[in-house]
C-alpha cells in the first residue's frame, strides 16, 4: 500500500513515515505540508491512502480532503488530528473522509485504521466511537438541511432579511427557522450560535471575518 502524508509539522510526518515503513512495511510515497507541494509529475494514481491533518499552515485539511476526493475519488482519506469535537468529525465524514483518528489515540489505532482502509472499510478511533455512542450528535442529525444553512448564516451575523434575500424566501420563514434552531440547539442569541459553530468546527474565525457570501447592511 502506498501512502501520502500531509501535515504541517515535519517531525510528525517523519514519525508517521518511520512507523509505517519500518514497522509495517507499507510505503510512504510523499510527505508534504500542503497539497500544493506535491510535485507536478506526481500522480494520485500511485497513492492508495492519504493521511491528513485538519490544521495546516496553508488552508485546512477539509479543503485538502475535498480537492483530493474531487481529483481522485478512489484515494482513501484518513484524518489524523488533535481535534476531538464531534463537529469536526462529522464535517470530515460529510466531506468524504474514510476514517478519523485522533492524535491522542494509541499508535495501534493508526495502524488499525490503515489496515481497515486497505480492506475497503471505514474506521473511527475508539475514543471517537465512544463520543458518538454516548450521545454527542452532529448538527446535521439535529437540524434539517435548510436549518443548517440558516444556522451557519445566522452564526456569521447575518439578519433574517438578508438571509431571506440570499436563499430566496420570506423573512418570516427565516424567523420561523431561527426559532426552531434556537430551540433545538438550546440557545437564545446569534452569539450562542456562533459559539457552537466555532466549537464544533462548522466555522472558523476566518469564515466570520472574511466571509463574502453576503453583503451586510450598514
Amino acid at each position: 500500500m502506498h501512502l501520502l502524508i500531509i501535515d504541517d509539522h515535519e517531525i510528525v510526518r517523519d514519525g508517521i513515515k518511520t512507523l509505517i515503513e519500518q514497522e509495517y512495511g507499507w510505503h510512504v510515497s510523499y510527505t508534504i505540508s500542503a497539497l500544493e507541494e506535491l510535485s507536478s509529475y506526481a500522480s494520485f494514481e500511485e497513492i492508495d491512502v492519504a493521511i491528513l491533518d485538519i490544521s495546516l499552515a496553508n488552508g485546512n485539511g477539509f479543503d485538502t480532503l475535498v480537492k483530493i476526493k474531487q481529483q481522485a475519488p478512489y484515494v482513501k482519506c484518513l484524518m489524523l488530528s488533535m481535534y476531538e469535537h464531534v463537529g469536526y468529525i462529522c464535517k470530515a465524514l460529510e466531506l468524504g473522509a474514510d476514517g478519523y483518528v485522533t492524535k491522542n489515540a494509541a499508535t495501534k489505532e493508526l495502524i488499525d485504521a490503515l489496515d481497515s482502509l486497505e480492506k475497503d472499510e471505514n474506521y473511527l478511533s475508539s475514543d471517537i466511537s465512544r463520543k458518538l455512542a454516548f450521545g454527542d450528535k452532529c448538527l446535521t442529525s439535529i437540524l434539517t438541511d435548510r436549518e443548517k444553512e440558516i444556522f451557519l448564516l445566522l452564526a456569521k451575523g447575518f439578519q433574517p432579511k438578508q438571509i431571506a434575500y440570499h436563499i430566496d424566501t420570506a423573512p418570516k420563514t427565516v424567523m420561523v427557522h431561527r426559532t426552531n434552531i434556537y430551540r433545538k440547539l438550546e440557545v437564545t442569541s446569534q452569539f450562542g450560535l456562533l459559539r457552537i459553530a466555532l466549537e464544533t468546527g462548522y466555522l472558523d474565525v476566518s469564515d466570520v471575518i472574511n466571509d463574502d457570501v453576503l453583503i451586510k447592511e450598514n
